[in-house]
């Protein structure tokens, strides 16, 4: 198998406070009235870490700068047509509380709330954008990095594959 793959063109970031998780009850598509984690598409040459970092202080005034912890945790792909697509996926750990408010904050993409990551890794919570509860699991936890490939882009989600990440000579 040929591992050259193409730069993905999106990031998602999950940020963890103790057990919980900060989600985006989105406004707008995809995925309207569902929670989602933060991110969205790179811009020009922007470096996935770049981008990520840029989408969260603009979704949640957050500054990934203070993050205790920001890993790399692997990415999330799916089918687009012959070929395939996806995101790079991080987590952002936080161990002090100044990061996180009680209750949802309105945002212009929705609602942001930290959530309990038992109810957002739930395989049978339909709020949460299916994919969800199928890769944070493993993410939240210090295993390496790897591909979570879904087999289908839509909300119907019935399996994923675990790939390794290619490697990189230096």
């Amino acid at each position: 198998m040929d591992d050259e793959r193409p730069a993905l063109p999106y990031t998602i970031c999950f940020c963890v406070h103790r057990e919980r998780v900060l989600m985006l009850l989105r406004a707008r598509p995809p995925f309207v009235d569902r929670w989602n984690g933060l991110g969205g598409k790179r811009v020009g040459s922007e470096t996935p870490q770049r981008c990520v970092r840029r989408e969260v202080r603009e979704e949640a005034g957050i500054d990934l700068a203070h993050a205790d912890r920001l890993r790399a945790v692997g990415t999330v792909t799916w089918p687009a047509g012959a070929s395939r697509t996806g995101m790079y996926a991080y987590v952002a750990e936080f161990v002090d509380a100044d990061v996180t408010w009680p209750g949802r904050r309105a945002v212009p993409e929705g609602q942001l709330e930290w959530l309990p990551s038992a109810w957002v890794c739930d395989h049978g919570n339909r709020a949460v954008v299916s994919n969800i509860p199928w890769f944070l699991p493993r993410m939240l936890t210090d295993e390496p990095p790897v591909e979570y490939h879904c087999d289908d882009p839509a909300d119907n989600l019935e399996r994923m594959l675990l790939r390794p990440l290619p490697t990189t000579s230096s």
